[in-house]
């Protein structure tokens, strides 16, 4: 099944996104379960009552198997999904929900079956309530916790799932996502205004997490499975809004420390950038990091990283913005993606980038995508033409490729995202996907972007 060295092609999502069935099988709540049926939470930073309950249903076998059916006619050979914590164990640790784990085989053993190679996100950003209400990754227990986790995932699924990924994009979840959920939580007037005390806070959890990843790494190699091991970053190339502003040039740099190199150095170079770390130290002074901590992170590198790309940010200072770095709500391009500006030659950029800072580790792209809302997609019966989501795939692809051409170990590229899905802070009001979905009557209609994206494969040679 698994060719060694075989380019991957493929889509990915996220359990909470898709998956449904919130309270099916024994699943206990996590923590997006709490926020999205709260409607005072929700209508804070969704705007409306917007939930994951059901979402394209992903979870009713039923239709998984029509799902998996499309991505074989779509001609992919990888499939990257991620693992609910609290539908395997609904207390976040202790027993375990076998009906939970039983669902996940299947799933595994569907796309088998299909030819198409699981790819496994041990942690998507759906935390076990309980858990957080312990202090989610503000609590060094979280270390050990998310290790019990983990090690139920590699003895269950090991021996078919080759490919497992520890983290999807701690810096979104955890300078962003988390933050403003709690705002909202506490209904503060602007939910979106996130403090410098916050991230300086939220350093800490982000170096529990970089632990926890580094813990699950290790134990990993020791079970032998015969795969290999990464995780996930979100990458946001840095351009300075107004290139002659001093300032801005300064919260550029500024923010491409936070979100692009504080991960990336300490895995590969054993230290956190000394810019950032002032900066969390100025406004958290008891975050303090170990040598015995930095030690276990750069001995337990990733196999691969995951690298999630969408769009360069232009940054702007602003005192309002934490860290004084403004990069979410400037756009000035022609092309209003709602995710960011259309510069494919920025992810040529980066895994360039990669390539020659960090000693050209294995790169998979697993995630890359666009974000449009409905009004930018025609649906006319069985047809819907999505022309700028079919221009940034070709563009973006054509990018990529050619970085590979250029020297950079690039084994895969994962579309985001095969379906339309529930979008977290937008909830189903901006799409990304290449197969359209009736909410209402879970019906799908392949887009114009999946028949170009079907095309791209069947042309591509292998390997």
């Amino acid at each position: 099944m698994f060719v060694k060295d075989k380019f991957l092609w493929g889509v990915a999502s996220a359990a909470y996104q898709v998956e449904g069935g919130y309270q099916a099988d024994g699943k206990g709540h996590s923590n997006w379960d709490i926020y999205t049926n709260d409607y005072q939470v929700t209508k804070a930073f969704i705007g409306k009552q917007h939930t994951g309950n059901v979402a394209i249903n992903f979870y009713d076998r039923t239709q998984y198997l029509q799902d998996v059916a499309l991505m074989k006619q779509l001609g992919v050979n990888a499939y990257r999904f991620s693992i609910s914590w609290s539908r395997i164990l609904p207390d976040g640790t202790g027993e375990v929900n076998s009906k939970g784990v039983d669902y996940y085989n299947q799933l595994i053993d569907d796309l088998l079956a299909n030819e198409i190679e699981p790819i496994i996100t041990n942690f998507h950003w759906d935390l076990p309530y309980k858990l957080q209400e312990k202090g989610g990754w503000g609590n060094l227990d979280s270390v050990q916790w998310y290790a019990e986790y983990a090690n139920v995932l590699f003895t269950n699924y090991g021996d078919r799932v080759k490919k497992f990924i520890t983290f999807n994009e701690p810096f979104i979840y955890l300078f962003f996502i988390e933050p403003l959920a709690h705002n909202a939580i506490a209904k503060k007037a602007n939910p979106y205004a996130i403090s410098n005390e916050t991230y300086g806070k939220q350093a800490e959890a982000v170096h529990h997490l970089l632990l926890a990843s580094a813990t699950a790494i290790q134990n990993y190699h020791q079970l032998n499975l015969g795969g290999a091991i990464g995780i996930t970053l979100s990458f946001t190339p840095t351009i300075p809004l107004n290139t002659n502003n001093a300032e801005d040039v300064q919260a550029a740099r500024i923010f491409d420390g936070l979100h692009n190199r504080w991960f990336l150095d300490a895995m590969y170079q054993g230290e956190y950038p000394d810019n950032i770390m002032k900066l969390h130290q100025k406004y958290n002074p008891t975050f303090q990091v170990s040598a015995e901590d930095m030690q276990l992170i750069a001995a337990n590198q990733p196999d691969f990283i995951g690298v999630n790309f969408y769009a360069p940010a232009y940054v702007k200072a602003d005192d309002s913005a934490p860290y004084n770095a403004e990069w979410f709500s400037t756009n000035p391009d022609e092309i209003k993606m709602f995710n960011g500006p259309v510069r494919p030659e920025y992810l040529y950029k980066l895994l360039m980038w990669i390539k020659n800072e960090y000693s050209n580790p294995v790169i998979y792209i697993t995630e890359n995508g666009a974000g449009f809302g409905v009004a930018d997609e025609q649906l006319n019966g069985d047809i819907v033409k999505d022309p700028l989501r079919t221009d940034y795939i070709k563009r973006h692809i054509d990018s990529a490729l050619q970085a590979k051409r250029d020297g950079v170990d690039l084994r895969g590229y994962l579309l985001w995202s095969f379906c339309d899905n529930f979008e977290w802070l937008f909830g189903y009001d901006k799409r990304f996907g290449v197969v359209y979905v009736d909410f209402d009557s879970q019906r799908r209609i392949p887009k114009q972007s999946f028949y170009a994206y079907q095309q791209i494969i069947q042309e591509m040679p292998d390997g």
